[in-house]
């Protein structure tokens, strides 16, 4: 600790310095300097005993580039007030895998809790653990510290922006059959397993779909009519290899055309999984996205994992996993920002000029 080595040296300099000119008055200050110090460090030895404190984040998603408000709660079991404080926290991107160190001052923190409030502006798109690691407590004077260890964690993710992209769908993608445990909610199928309406009987249906029960208690012929699944007809894959040189302004760029692409492919109502190696799961994991509230789960999900390692084909893992399941077109994105429909190279998007080309995409599905 810089300042009690400080001090220690500032007091035995006066006693040394006391004894070399023999002056009373030296003396009296060297004194005051020795007495000063062993009372402030009984004092901050006993503040870090009586004094805990946490971070919290009351809106866990941020904005790039707008004010996070971090909360700060420092928990005084003891009666004096805690005059002045610090806090180190430590702020890493799981996807770059930066680190940034920031200190935050604190006021006057009286016996309970009291709760002070900082503002951050993160600049970057990911996931971000926010650990507090370090709480710095000082004397009635302010000039003397002692540092507590802390942990306590919270997680802030921020949110790539979506741009609307040009998605165009084929009859044979609106028109998809295949098996799913999701159905249409608008039209019928011929899933027996899931029932879709009970109508009254019409002209053309057949006799095999006249639900029998119901209409003997209604006195009416009532029909069934069996569920249509929403299958999906297109995989997006991802697979940003661990690179050893990232750059913010590339890994921003990756992230907003992959949710771009996602974004456009569920509002132009095509159903998608999207779908990567997970590196703390070590396997293949996939998110079916066909609205808003599947989408950001999709996105919450990918934020949360470091760059993946996988070695292999991710295509030839998919079909491996989720061997027999249909589709018709599989996008695949990587790390050079290079987007691939069906193995074909349909568009490159460079690090300069990635937000213009990204504007005129067009995909015909």
């Amino acid at each position: 600790m810089f300042s009690i080595l400080a001090a220690v040296i500032v007091t035995a300099s006066a006693f040394y310095t006391a004894v070399l000119y023999k002056s009373a008055s030296l003396v009296l200050f060297a004194c005051a300097c020795a007495s000063y110090f062993v009372l402030a460090c009984l004092f901050l030895a006993y503040r870090v005993r009586t004094v805990q404190c946490r971070i919290t984040f009351p809106v866990s998603i941020a904005e790039c580039g707008r004010p996070l408000t971090a909360c700060i709660q420092i928990e005084n079991s003891g009666f004096i007030p805690c005059m002045k404080f610090r806090c180190l926290l430590v702020q890493k991107n799981r996807l770059l895998n930066h680190k940034q160190k920031n200190w935050l001052l604190g006021g006057m923190a009286v016996s309970g809790t009291s709760s002070f409030d900082h503002s951050a502006v993160i600049y970057d798109y990911g996931s971000y653990d926010m650990d507090l690691k370090k709480l710095r407590i000082y004397d009635l004077t302010g000039l003397l510290y002692f540092d507590k260890k802390i942990k306590s964690t919270g997680r802030v993710q921020v949110l790539p922006n979506m741009q609307e992209i040009g998605i165009h769908l084929t009859e044979a993608v609106r028109n998809f059959l295949g098996e799913a445990d999701v159905y249409d909610d608008f039209r019928p199928g011929d899933d027996h397993s899931e029932l879709f309406q009970v109508r009254p009987f019409q002209n053309g249906d057949r006799i095999q779909r006249i639900h029998w029960k119901l209409s003997a208690k209604s006195e009416e012929l009532l029909v069934k009519d069996d569920s249509l699944p929403k299958a999906c007809p297109v995989i997006f894959l991802l697979g940003y290899k661990n690179e050893k040189q990232k750059t913010e302004e590339k890994v921003n760029a990756y992230l907003t055309v992959l949710a771009s692409i996602s974004f456009s492919l569920m509002d132009a109502g095509c159903p998608h999984y999207a779908a990567w190696y997970s590196t703390s799961r070590e396997d293949l994991v996939r998110v079916r996205v066909d609205d808003e509230e599947s989408l950001y789960l999709f996105l919450n999900c990918y934020l949360e994992e470091s760059f993946q390692k996988y070695p292999g084909s991710l295509l030839e893992a998919y079909e491996e996993k989720y061997r027999g399941e249909n589709y018709l077109y599989v996008l695949q994105l990587d790390e050079r920002l290079e987007l691939y429909k069906n193995q074909t190279k349909i568009e490159g998007f460079r690090v300069k000029g990635w937000r213009e080309r990204l504007q005129g995409l067009d995909i015909i599905l």
